[in-house]
């Protein structure tokens, strides 16, 4: 039996195209195209000061159904609580007073407003070399998918103090790295290997849109903290994501790069660029972190010394008390993501498949293989650790008896070993001090 073909007040019918593939929809009180033809007239109304700005925001909301990027103003945020502070940016939570526009009423001629008097998280650009306009449309693309966005930005305001732009995203409880501190025995295996897959999953499908994340780190895998296991709430921060085109066909080596140290690959330490398979490197770290809930070399300074200790080989080494709770194929996938030479990485494909099929056969409970039955013995010694035992790793492992004051788990200026060439002799030799080496310790977020 068809459907009743439905007409809003301004004529359209619910069988116009808002899209070449999407029917117009119409509710009691709402019309898609209507709606979509109110963004247009008020973009009169409203500009961020950039052109470009306003042209990738018009953008979004005449094309997407779903999740349209606005230009907020800033008197619409209440309650400004700092969250963070850096050299590059700051991050703040603050109350949307009074929300953000969703479909214009026919009977109310006014629009409907969502997410009113909810909290949101407001990132602060304090560094003129951060490209905003670049970074939507990494944004745009890095959303561009079947399943809708895969990180929450509702949009762009400017404070007006400063004129520093601020883009406006879901806020959450905070990173992975904090999470594994509070949560840790409280993992078993399936949530362990559903945290990788989402972020394989993000993984695969920017490398799919050559995107390189070129920041990936636990900090900036934010995450609800009292989340349902069976509906896993993870984002990840695009920071410094970019299209990998604009970075591969540059010949010049970098002095410098952004990031932190431990979650560099090699061959970007080296002053080479990043790529996809530097996103694989980093992947490992995480995979380091979920086991471990260590930070990666949290016991040394972050500095130069470090930096030819990576590119030499060395990697963040495993608790052997803790090496029967990690299966043998972990830890080998593990090592593969932080091989040297980026060929030998696995891939983003890869790494999806293999833990999806994990995923999928974990909550079947099917052991059919090598690899479900060192999941399952490595599941029940984890949960056979008498509580004395987790109390006293606990106390020997913590982050607080373990932070070398001289890490750094924020990402910041790094001057690559390619930058330092001329300067590494009088570094070793103490004749000129090390620019990697933190003097001061730095707040981690």
């Amino acid at each position: 039996m068809s459907q009743k073909i439905k007409h809003c007040p301004a004529g359209h019918s619910s069988e116009d195209f808002v899209y070449s593939d999407w029917k117009n929809y119409i509710s009691n009180e709402t019309c898609s195209l209507c709606s979509r033809e109110r963004y247009i007239q008020e973009f009169k109304t409203w500009s961020s000061g950039n052109a470009n700005i306003d042209k990738i925001i018009q953008e979004s909301q005449i094309n997407n159904i779903y999740d349209k990027f606005h230009w907020i103003p800033y008197d619409n945020f209440q309650n400004f609580e700092l969250i963070s502070d850096g050299n590059h940016r700051s991050v703040y939570s603050a109350k949307l007073e009074n929300g953000i526009k969703g479909d214009w009423s026919f009977i109310k001629q006014d629009w409907s407003y969502y997410s009113k008097g909810c909290k949101v998280a407001l990132k602060e650009i304090k560094d003129s070399r951060f490209d905003i306009v670049e970074f939507l449309k990494v944004m745009k693309t890095a959303n561009e998918n079947e399943y809708g966005a895969i990180i929450s930005y509702y949009g762009i305001s400017k404070n007006p103090s400063t004129q520093n732009y601020i883009i406006v995203m879901h806020l959450f409880d905070g990173g992975l790295d904090n999470f594994l501190t509070m949560k840790f025995w409280d993992l078993e295996w399936q949530s362990k290997i559903d945290i990788l897959l989402s972020i394989a999953t993000f993984l695969r499908h920017s490398h799919e849109k050559n995107l390189v994340h070129c920041n990936l780190h636990s900090g900036n895998i934010l995450m609800h903290y009292n989340f349902d296991f069976f509906d896993l709430d993870l984002e990840i921060d695009l920071g410094l994501c970019k299209f990998e085109n604009g970075l591969i066909y540059s010949n010049n080596k970098n002095n410098k790069i952004y990031g932190s140290i431990s979650y560099i690959p090699p061959e970007v330490l080296r002053g080479n660029k990043f790529t996809r398979e530097g996103d694989i490197y980093s992947f490992g770290g995480i995979m380091y972190e979920l086991v471990t809930a260590q930070q990666l070399f949290a016991d040394q300074a972050h500095d130069t010394y470090l930096m030819i200790d990576i590119c030499n080989g060395v990697r963040p080494k495993v608790p052997d008390f803790m090496l029967n709770w990690i299966p043998e194929w972990y830890l080998n996938l593990m090592y593969r993501c932080w091989s040297d030479d980026p060929s030998e990485r696995p891939t983003s494909a890869g790494l999806y498949d293999l833990l999806r099929d994990i995923s999928h056969k974990l909550y079947d409970n099917i052991v059919d293989n090598n690899v479900m039955r060192q999941l399952k013995i490595a599941d029940e010694n984890q949960k056979n650790t008498s509580k004395s035992q987790k109390q006293e790793f606990l106390e020997l492992f913590s982050h607080s008896s373990k932070l070398h004051p001289q890490s750094c788990f924020i990402s910041r200026n790094i001057h690559t070993l390619h930058g330092l060439h001329d300067l590494l002799e009088e570094i070793k030799s103490g004749k000129s001090s090390d620019p990697n080496l933190l003097i001061l310790k730095l707040k981690n977020y």
